[in-house]
C-alpha cells in the first residue's frame, strides 16, 4: 500500500537513521517514507483494524516456547507468509513500543530493504484519521512470495564469539539495555544476576526518553555489541540504539538469560537467586544431611553391640 499523506497529524520532526539509511524512527511518515505497513500488534486487533492494507506480524510468529527466536529459515518462510521479498520499503506500526522496536528489529536483521519506524501509538493515529483504517492481512500458512534480500548477519554476535573476543586484550564495546537493578544483580531473572564484563549501562527507557525529549547523553562508540534480557528485548534494544541514537551497533541476540545459563561464562557484579531449598529451610529448620540418617543408625548398631558384650560379661 503506497502510503499518501497519511499521518500528517504526527508531530514533524526530522528521522533518525542508522548509517545506511536503512532502520529509522519516523515521526512524520508520507508516501516517501514506506511503501508496505507492517502492524506489530496482536494478529487479532490487526485483522479487525488497522491502517488498510497492512500486513499482520504479531510478536508471536517470531518467538517459539519460552521467548526462543525463530530460526533463519523459518524466519525467511515467515515473512514470505507475509507476502515480503525483502525489496520493499517498509513502515512498522504498533501500540507497544517493545513489540514494534521488535518487529522493525527482526526486518532488518533479516534484510529488508528500508525499514521505518513509526514513533506514534497506531491505535491513536487511527483515531485521528479513520478515513485510513481498513481490515489487516494476516500472515499465511504457506509462502506468497520467496524472501530474497541477503541477511544483516554481520550485526548478529554469537555467544562464542562474544566469549571469544572478551577474552582478547582489545575487548569490544558492549551496552547492556536492562534495568540498572537487573544491571548490578539487584533483581535476577534468569540463573544468576550482574552484567557481561565491561558492559556500559544504557537503558532502554533511558535512551527512549532522550530521543522523545531530543537530548541526553548517548555515548558515541565505534560498532558496540548490545543485549538486554532475551531476543525479545535484545532485537528491541538494537532496533532502538540504530533508529533514536544513530548507534551502529551489533546484537548480541540470546541476550544476558543466555549468558547467564552458562556459568562457566565471566560476569561482574554475579548475584544468584535464593533457591526453593533454601526458603524450606528457613521456615522449617535446617534439615538432617543426607548422610545423617545412615550414621544414625551405624552408632545405633554399635552401641547396641556394646551393650550387648558388656551385660554378656557380667552375667558370666
Amino acid at each position: 500500500m503506497v502510503l499518501l499523506g497519511i499521518l500528517s497529524t504526527v508531530a514533524d520532526a526530522a528521522t533518525v537513521a542508522d548509517a545506511d539509511g536503512a532502520l529509522a524512527y519516523a515521526r512524520r511518515t508520507d508516501a516517501a517514507h514506506a511503501a508496505v505497513v507492517v502492524d506489530s500488534r496482536p494478529r487479532a486487533a490487526c485483522v479487525r483494524r488497522t491502517l488498510a492494507g497492512a500486513r499482520c506480524l504479531p510478536i508471536a510468529d517470531f518467538l517459539g516456547p519460552h521467548g526462543r527466536f525463530v530460526d533463519p529459515r523459518g524466519l525467511l518462510w515467515l515473512l514470505g507468509g507475509a507476502g515480503l521479498t525483502g525489496s520493499e520499503a517498509v513502515l512498522v506500526a504498533g501500540d507497544d513500543p517493545l513489540a514494534r522496536d521488535f518487529v522493525a528489529g527482526v526486518l532488518f536483521l533479516a534484510g529488508q530493504r528500508r525499514v521505518r519506524v513509526l514513533g506514534a501509538k497506531l491505535s491513536a493515529v487511527l483515531d485521528r484519521t479513520p478515513a485510513m483504517a481498513g481490515a489487516g492481512t494476516p500472515r499465511a500458512m504457506t509462502r506468497r512470495v520467496i524472501f530474497q534480500a541477503p541477511m544483516r548477519d554481520r550485526f548478529i554476535v554469537l555467544r562464542g564469539e562474544l566469549a571469544d573476543r572478551l577474552a582478547r586484550p582489545d575487548p569490544p564495546a558492549l551496552l547492556d539495555g536492562r534495568s540498572e537493578k537487573e544491571y548490578w544483580g539487584a533483581s535476577i531473572r534468569g540463573l544468576r544476576g550482574g552484567h557481561i564484563p565491561g558492559a556500559e549501562h544504557l537503558p532502554v527507557a533511558r535512551l527512549r526518553a532522550n530521543w522523545a525529549r531530543a537530548s541526553g547523553r548517548i555515548p558515541r562508540l565505534s560498532r558496540p555489541i548490545a543485549y538486554a534480557h532475551n531476543p525479545l528485548e535484545s532485537i528491541a534494544y538494537v532496533t532502538l540504539l540504530h533508529a533514536a541514537g544513530a548507534i551502529d551497533a551489533r546484537v548480541y541476540v540470546e541476550g544476558w538469560a543466555d549468558w547467564a545459563a552458562h556459568t562457566a561464562l565471566p560476569a561482574d557484579s554475579v548475584t544468584y537467586p535464593e533457591r526453593v531449598a533454601s526458603r524450606r529451610l528457613s521456615k522449617l529448620g535446617r534439615a538432617p544431611l543426607p548422610w545423617a540418617y545412615p550414621a544414625a543408625a551405624a552408632l545405633a548398631a554399635v552401641a547396641i553391640a556394646a551393650g550387648g558384650f558388656y551385660f554378656g560379661r557380667r552375667s558370666a
